[in-house]
């Protein structure tokens, strides 16, 4: 076994990218493609002068036109109730009729969203065409995550799981480049282009969607052992048989326990601190200033006297954004979810505060404006390294498997009325006759980044490196949220087979003593396996204790064994 390990430390864990885990995640990434290309699109595309002429009022004087802040506060906030409505409906369906169903949802929104944008004469029809987009968004960050969780080698998870990020920025990029080639255009074209384009990825999608296949994890959760088999086949090509039926072992196992999660359990003793990072990572994702950021950048840069420069930072935000995504993206896995979230969310109250302060200023010089910019840009920046792609990774791997969609359902359904909020409030804490406070802004959130650091400290766990399964051992282990990182998890075959270990076996009276007498010595204890009724000892599964935790040795119940008056315990020498 310590060969097998070895060799798989070689053979480095891109290897287990298999050309159809390269295909999937190229579809899940079209899957978020719209979603960061209409808020890139519509915080660019409120700023035109032919936008603001078709939906929005003139200025007789100046002979400007512009949405009114009321007018765009409701067309910027509103989709964002669609969002929440497509995260309620989009949880139902990946839970009762699978993801890959759901997928099927997204695209069809996507369609007719854009299809009413495309036609819209008032600025009411158009809002209603962001709502069902918006939709597609709120399905977009329930299911993708959940099927990228389930598919991906524990290894590559939180690469694969940020790429939703990545496509987000992504799609950001490329309606900020579309924009800002057609803001000089007088006509309707201006904005028709730009929204009309968003049809591409639902007709990719729509094409490709036959080739995908169903979750293997939500196969089996609903007893289909043949077809999870086949799908992690197709997932897996370079397993081999044995390992393809050990992985579906594992997920059974994991299954055993497990039943049709009720809403009252995600607050239950077991499960409430699950719940409560999910919602966590999700509810700092929004709270941390993004929406300032991504959908009022050009009306900021343009209030605060850009002209048409303001399109340019648009685009220079998107692109820094990105390149700090490609580093995530490639180190989330090394470095792990904690520290991005620490390094990154201290750099995005920094740079806020910076913004603010420079806001102070009655009449700022040209270097202290380009230091708002600039600042401006690197809090993008700090965003898109952290809480922008880490939050989803969290999102996945949090939630236990019974009640995953339920827990994501929550989550995702906070975050988007925390978008709401921060939406709704924006056009009012900028413009004038309201609070006027422009970039004074980036004081009230750049608070809100230091609160969600400290909380991230200590209520955000580190994954990296963990199976699902691992995982679960973990929160049932009692130790606190920020140290579970440093805990050791361990299969029973490994506690077996290690040449480390001696095994002692002991009456069924004495468990509790022989453990505390082997804890106080400084050794592991185990209890990883039982004798069935026939009498068999059975080896395998994953312990249920986690030695120098808070857990008990029974956290865990295998319904599959009755405990008899042996147990088998290893005894780390």
């Amino acid at each position: 076994m310590a060969d097998n390990i070895i060799t798989a430390a070689k053979s480095g864990r891109f290897n287990e990218m298999t050309g159809t885990m390269i295909f999937l995640l190229m579809y899940m990434c079209f899957c978020s493609f719209n979603f960061g290309y209409d808020v890139g699109n519509f915080g660019s595309v409120q700023g035109m002068q032919a936008f603001g002429r078709q939906f929005g009022t003139c200025d007789e004087e100046t002979g400007k036109c512009s949405l009114q802040p009321w007018l765009s506060s409701v067309m910027t906030s509103v989709p964002f109730i669609g969002k929440a409505l497509g995260t309620v409906i989009c949880g139902v369906i990946a839970e009762r009729w699978g993801r890959k169903i759901a997928i099927m949802g997204l695209i069809i929104a996507s369609f007719v969203g854009v299809l009413l944008q495309t036609t819209a004469t008032t600025a009411a029809q158009f809002t209603i065409g962001r709502f069902i987009s918006f939709a597609m968004t709120g399905m977009t960050i329930v299911v993708v995550p959940i099927y990228q969780a389930e598919t991906a080698p524990k290894a590559l998870r939180g690469l694969i799981t940020s790429s939703l990020q990545l496509m987000i920025l992504l799609g950001s990029l490329v309606a900020s480049l579309v924009t800002w080639g057609t803001s000089s255009m007088k006509t309707n074209a201006a904005w028709y282009i730009p929204v009309a384009l968003q049809f591409l990825a639902p007709c990719f999608l729509l094409a490709l969607w036959f080739w995908v296949p169903e979750s293997p994890r939500w196969l089996l959760s609903k007893d289909r052992v043949e077809e999870a088999t086949k799908s992690l086949r197709r997932i897996r090509k370079d397993k081999s048989e044995e390992d393809i039926e050990l992985e579906i072992q594992a997920i059974q196992h994991a299954h055993s326990n497990d039943h049709k999660g009720k809403w009252s359990e995600l607050f239950d003793v077991k499960n409430r601190r699950r719940t409560m990072v999910a919602i966590l990572a999700m509810f700092g994702q929004q709270i941390t200033g993004q929406a300032f950021a991504s959908q009022y950048s050009v009306i900021f840069y343009l209030s605060q006297g850009f002209g048409a420069r303001s399109f340019v930072f648009s685009v220079l935000s998107s692109v820094a954004g990105l390149v700090c995504l490609f580093i995530t993206w490639f180190t989330v896995d090394l470095v792990g979810r904690r520290v991005l979230l620490l390094i990154g969310g201290t750099g995005m109250a920094v740079f806020l505060f910076i913004v603010g302060a420079v806001g102070t200023i009655k009449n700022p010089t040209e270097a202290q404006q380009n230091t708002l910019v600039a600042s401006f840009i690197l809090f993008s920046s700090a965003y898109a390294l952290s809480w922008a792609p880490v939050s989803y990774i969290v999102l996945s791997e949090a939630a236990s498997s019974h009640i995953k969609e339920k827990t994501n359902l929550l989550a995702s359904v906070i975050s988007v009325l925390t978008t709401f909020a921060t939406s709704f409030t924006l056009p009012y804490l900028l413009s004038k006759p309201y609070a006027a406070l422009g970039a004074k802004v980036g004081f009230i959130y750049g608070s809100f980044c230091v609160a969600m650091v400290v909380l991230a400290y200590f209520f955000i766990p580190e994954l990296k490196g963990r199976s699902l399964e691992e995982v679960d051992q973990l929160f049932a282990s009692g130790e606190s949220l920020r140290k579970l990182g440093c805990l050791r998890t361990q299969t029973a075959e490994e506690a077996f087979e290690s040449d480390s270990k001696t095994f002692v076996t002991v009456p069924l009276a004495l468990p509790a003593v022989f453990a505390a007498l082997a804890t106080k010595a400084g050794r592991q204890v185990r209890a990883c396996a039982y004798a069935n009724e026939a009498g068999e000892t059975h080896v395998g599964g994953y312990c249920p204790y986690i030695a120098g935790s808070k857990g008990d040795a029974d956290r865990q119940d295998h319904a599959r064994f009755a405990l008899l008056p042996l147990f088998l315990f290893a005894w780390e020498a």
